[in-house]
């Protein structure tokens, strides 16, 4: 292809643009579409019902850029380190822990992220299936810039610009320490691959830490908040509240109806991708002190109970993962202090245990055994009374046998119980001879 060609074609684009009269209306069955899954959004203040809120014309702010690939536009904001997002700074990041990143994900690389040089990537596209059709019109990067946060937002004016803009996203991404989003791992990070490879542009995501802030997130507070998206773990942990937010099945709209000349929503839009990026920020930052909040109260707010049992019961097995049994023993004892149910209660009791038998700490493990053997009547509570006899030199090690036997039977359809059942029986006969000879 001749350089003079290129130059041709490179108009042919621009005429294009400026056609916008001429662009493709969005389907009207798209359009019902998209309206009926935003009316089933929970607890969204209707910005699309507003009719100030429409605009004509492209986005203000918008600067073109140019790089080997064509034009684009992009629109860049900066944030000192003191802006408040919900209850947060944005400078709260540097306090976190990447340790506790490393926990959290079980993933050495994010914990060698260093947040300042990360990326932070959050994008808008046309739908939610991926492929060749699907585009991502907008773009946002958010990165500190010295001790500034920068929110960098390309933005496609047609089709004809994405590969120009998806490459100056692959530069930024490049020249970072790795990247942090929300659910990217399975979405953004692969629209965004599947993309770049149709254009011939290398994806930079391979070679860097990638911290997916949905895993841990779901991890410490499963069950916990009515969902798990994040405009309501940012409500929830970090105090934000949006207004009139624009639900994201319209953003697609607000994109059509801009390349159709219509008065479209895209300033909501992009203010939506906005408070997402800085929301990771503040959502990462949480992540990173989640071990220094306070002890689960018994008080009468039971959701911020039901909150740090499960916030608590979490990074107990996290660190029993990690063989980290000190730690282990003392989240395990604070989950169990509120644990909402007995099920809770059990398995962080259990798991108290095992990380006690680990730091060789006998006499509290004594105490939980007692507690457990008495749980209840089924196999679990055999096993404790059972360690509980042979473990420790106890003068009721009979009537504690005969209690796991007892526990044990009544038990018959658990897994393991025949076998078990069949060693308790063995350390019974001999506990009993023992008892018999000392009679005589």
């Amino acid at each position: 292809m001749s350089e003079d060609f290129q130059d041709r074609l490179r108009r042919l684009r621009k005429e294009q643009r400026a056609a916008s009269s001429e662009r493709v209306a969005l389907p009207e069955t798209l359009r019902a579409r998209l309206a009926a899954r935003a009316r089933s959004s929970e607890g969204v203040e209707p910005a699309h019902q507003d009719p100030e809120l429409a605009s004509v014309g492209e986005p203000t702010g918008l600067a073109e850029a140019r790089n080997a690939a064509g034009e684009f536009a992009a629109r860049v904001q900066r944030f000192e380190p003191s802006f408040r997002h919900g209850a947060r700074e944005l400078r709260e990041i540097d306090a976190a822990d990447r340790d506790l990143w490393r926990v959290l994900t079980g993933d050495a690389a994010v914990g060698a992220l260093d947040p300042r040089r990360a990326v932070y990537l959050d994008i808008e596209t046309t739908g939610l299936s991926g492929g060749a059709g699907t585009k991502a019109f907008l773009v946002g990067l958010g990165r500190f810039d010295g001790e500034r946060f920068e929110l960098w937002q390309g933005f496609l004016r047609g089709p004809e610009e994405e590969r120009a803009m998806l490459r100056e996203c692959a530069e930024r991404i490049e020249a970072s320490s790795g990247i942090v989003s929300f659910f990217g791992k399975a979405f953004d990070r692969h629209r965004l691959e599947d993309k770049m490879r149709f254009h011939g542009i290398r994806p930079p995501f391979d070679e860097r830490a990638h911290f997916d802030l949905y895993h841990p997130c779901r991890r410490l507070y499963a069950g916990v908040f009515v969902n798990s998206k994040l405009a309501t773990l940012e409500r929830e942990l970090c105090g934000v509240e949006r207004d009139r937010d624009l639900p994201g099945s319209f953003a697609p709209a607000a994109w059509y109806d801009f390349l159709a000349g219509r008065a479209h929503l895209l300033e909501q839009v992009f203010r939506h991708n906005r408070d997402d990026v800085l929301s990771l920020v503040t959502l990462a930052a949480h992540l990173g002190e989640v071990h220094r909040a306070g002890d689960p109260s018994g008080g009468l707010d039971t959701a911020l109970v039901r909150r740090e049992a499960s916030r608590s019961a979490a990074l107990a097995r996290l660190y029993a993962r990690e063989r980290r049994w000190s730690d282990c023993v003392d989240w395990s004892r604070r989950a169990a202090a509120s644990a909402a149910g007995d099920d809770g209660l059990r398995e962080m009791l259990e798991l108290q245990s095992a990380a006690l038998d680990a730091c060789g700490r006998a006499d509290e493990r004594e105490e939980l055994l007692e507690r457990l053997a008495r749980f209840a009547e089924d196999l679990q509570s055999a096993r404790a009374a059972f360690g509980l006899a042979t473990t420790f030199s106890r003068a009721d090690s009979l009537d504690l046998l005969e209690l796991a036997e007892r526990c044990a039977e009544r038990d018959p359809a658990a897994r393991g119980s025949e076998a078990f059942l069949r060693r308790v029986r063995k350390s019974l006969a001999r506990a009993r001879t023992s008892a018999a000879r000392r009679e005589s």
